[in-house]
Parts: structure tokens; C-alpha cells; sequence
């Protein structure tokens, strides 16, 4: 969780970027935010964060991709999974209000 404190703020500029923003902030971001943002989804999926009934509605269409994000332990095919699914991460909008 050091990695999610640090990175906030970059965090939130990914996910609340538009698409095409959002793929090139993850392009140029170094590993550890990708670690990150895999530390919050797992979180989320294990119900140590606890999100709106709104939110999780969200975040089932994007199931799939959360597992794999999460089963995968390379950092590097954890970012490319990220790329090439830069719409999985526009529910996270309300974790950083």
C-alpha cells in the first residue's frame, strides 16, 4: 500500500484522464504505478476497500480484466493488460473524489 500512498496523486490523473490521455499516461508510467493500481483492484475485489452498490455495478462489467490484472504477476504484461484496456479503470473515478 506504500506504492498507492505515493502514487496518488498520478493515480488519479490516469483515471480521471480522457481514453486517449489515459493510454499514454500508462505508456510513460513506470512500474510501481502499475503495481499500484493492481493494489487497488485486488483490494477492492477482496472487499478491503469498500466502494458504492453504484460502483460495483461498474466495476462487473470489467471483471474479467481485473482477474487477469491480478493473476498476472509480471509487472510488465500487468501494463499491458492496462493499455490495452483503458476503460477498466474510468469506475475508479469515485475511489479518488
Amino acid at each position: 500500500m506504500d506504492n498507492v500512498k505515493l502514487y496518488s496523486s498520478f493515480i488519479k490523473r490516469i483515471v480521471t484522464a480522457p481514453e486517449p490521455i489515459r493510454v499514454k499516461l500508462l505508456k510513460s508510467s513506470n512500474l510501481k504505478i502499475v503495481t499500484a493500481i493492481a493494489e487497488i483492484v485486488y483490494n477492492i475485489i477482496h472487499k478491503n476497500i469498500k466502494v458504492s452498490a453504484a460502483t460495483l455495478g461498474q466495476l462487473k462489467k470489467f471483471k474479467k480484466v481485473y482477474y487477469r490484472l491480478i493473476q498476472v504477476k509480471d509487472v510488465i504484461s500487468r501494463k499491458q493488460i492496462l493499455i490495452s484496456n483503458p476503460k477498466c479503470l474510468s469506475p475508479l473515478v469515485s475511489l479518488f473524489k
